[in-house]
């Protein structure tokens, strides 16, 4: 019995010893097929770029240089926004300074003037030897010297808050002109970024309008939808580390309780035309509710992976998220990307900003959800 026991045990132990070997070999695994599939990935990404050709290229150009200009009027508002706070600060800090200077003058004034009227009532030693109270001199003695070091503590908090006021107003200046200087730059990198969008309005309006750019548009549109199948199709469901696999839940249990990516409206629903022109949509386009950056904040519905994060034609900064289960969503026309592939997100997680890169005129997410491959209508997994 013990022998047998013995047996079993020295079995487990192999095995459980050898658990690491394995592990190891999962991960490296899992590394090879990720750098595999990054580069199957960019090889479908530069076909369709040859695809595209001059239109491609002239896209991706005003792409290229609308988000450089829109990063950097990003910066200056917020560099404008710090150097606005600071000069709030001290227009307060230069207040509250005015105010306690006057409320000191006040007080040393009126202690000097209480001086002065009881200097002719203050009593002498002829006062004391006519009958007062002898032992009130050593306490009028102490209230005498008691109120003159109080005078000399108020003058010098009085002359502190003078020099300290005389710092913040050198201060002020100098962040008054600052901002000054920040609201001038802001407004040029403003105008800069109208022209950039105008630019990329004028040749999306072009390739709606011009009939022969317009051919060249549905055959640009065309190559895109075949290279995202090839994109997708080569994405098989391989959600790639077993630590989270663990932990992840059917996003299929919460069809029709998930959240929209983005708030906002919907203005082009799934099966529709965006324009006369335009073919029908197989997502949705979603308007952000405002122009406010976190009113543009694009987010997961559920657990998942990132699997693609690039610019990918007329779909401008694309990302796409695997959620396990079969189904994936692809989120397009955006300003900014947070992710990379590969790494894993929660519901909720901000991933991408709402933006307008790619073939489109304005601000809007394109929204599409794939289940096994087949496009379907995100109002039915949304709610």
């Amino acid at each position: 019995m013990n022998k047998r026991y013995f047996l079993v045990y020295a079995l487990l132990g192999a095995l459980l010893s050898s658990h690491p070997a394995w592990a190891k070999r999962d991960i490296q695994s899992e590394i090879d097929h990720v750098r595999q599939e990054r580069v199957r990935l960019a090889e479908v990404r530069k076909s369709l770029e040859l695809k595209l050709g001059s239109l491609g290229k002239d896209l991706r150009k005003l792409d290229v240089a609308l988000l450089a200009a829109r990063k950097a009027l990003g910066l200056a508002n917020k560099q404008w926004q710090i150097a606005d706070n600071k000069v709030q600060k001290l227009v307060k800090k230069r207040q509250i300074l005015k105010t306690q200077i006057d409320q000191l003058q006040k007080r040393m004034q009126n202690e000097a003037d209480a001086a002065w009227r009881r200097a002719n009532r203050q009593p002498s030693w002829l006062d004391i030897l006519a009958g007062v109270n002898i032992t009130e001199v050593p306490h009028r003695k102490f209230m005498a010297r008691y109120m003159l070091e109080k005078q000399q503590e108020d003058h010098a908090r009085w002359k502190a808050a003078l020099l300290e006021l005389e710092a913040v107003e050198k201060n002020l200046l100098i962040e008054r002109q600052r901002l000054t200087q920040l609201r001038d730059e802001k407004r040029e990198l403003q105008s800069k970024a109208t022209k950039r969008l105008q630019a990329k309005q004028n040749m999306a309006r072009k390739l709606r309008q011009d009939v022969k750019l317009k051919k060249k548009r549905d055959k640009a549109l065309a190559n895109q939808e075949k290279a995202l199948f090839n994109l997708l199709n080569g994405l098989q469901e391989a959600l790639l580390s077993s630590d989270k696999i663990a932990k992840h839940v059917s996003i299929r249990k919460r069809k029709g309780h998930l959240h929209w990516p983005l708030k906002g409206k919907v203005v082009a629903k799934f099966g529709s035309h965006p324009h006369a022109q335009a073919a029908k949509l197989l997502g949705v386009q979603i308007a952000p509710s405002s122009r406010k950056e976190a009113a543009r904040q694009v987010k997961v519905m559920a657990d998942g992976q990132v699997r693609y994060a690039d610019w990918f034609g007329g779909f401008g900064l694309m990302l796409i998220v695997e959620y396990g289960h079969g189904i994936m969503a692809i989120y397009a026309h955006n300003d900014a990307l947070y992710k990379q592939v590969g790494d894993w997100v929660e519901a909720g997680d901000v991933v991408a900003e709402a933006g307008s890169t790619g073939l489109i005129e304005k601000t809007r997410l394109y929204f599409e959800l794939r289940d096994k491959g087949k496009a379907v209508n995100p109002a039915r997994w949304c709610r």
